[in-house]
C-alpha cells in the first residue's frame, strides 16, 4: 500500500498530537476555572497522554488506497 503525509498531526507529518502539540499535557492556561489557579496540568484527553497523533499513531504517515480487486 502507498502512504501519504498525515495532515491530522500538529504540523503535517510530524506525528505529534494536534491538541497538546506533542507535550502530552494540557497547560494550566488552557484549563478554565479553579484548576488553572493552582497551575494544574491535565493529561491530554485527545491522545491520552501519549503526545502522538491519533490518526497516524505518531508515524507521520497514513496508508492510502485499498486492496486491488
Amino acid at each position: 500500500m502507498a502512504t501519504q503525509t498525515c495532515h491530522d498531526c500538529d504540523s503535517a507529518g510530524d506525528g505529534n498530537c494536534s491538541v497538546c502539540h506533542g507535550k502530552r499535557k494540557i497547560p494550566a492556561e488552557e484549563i478554565p476555572g479553579i484548576l488553572n489557579a493552582f497551575r494544574y496540568e491535565s493529561p491530554c484527553s485527545a491522545c491520552h497522554g501519549s503526545g502522538e497523533c491519533q490518526t497516524c499513531g505518531g508515524m507521520g504517515e497514513i496508508e492510502v488506497g485499498g486492496e486491488g480487486g
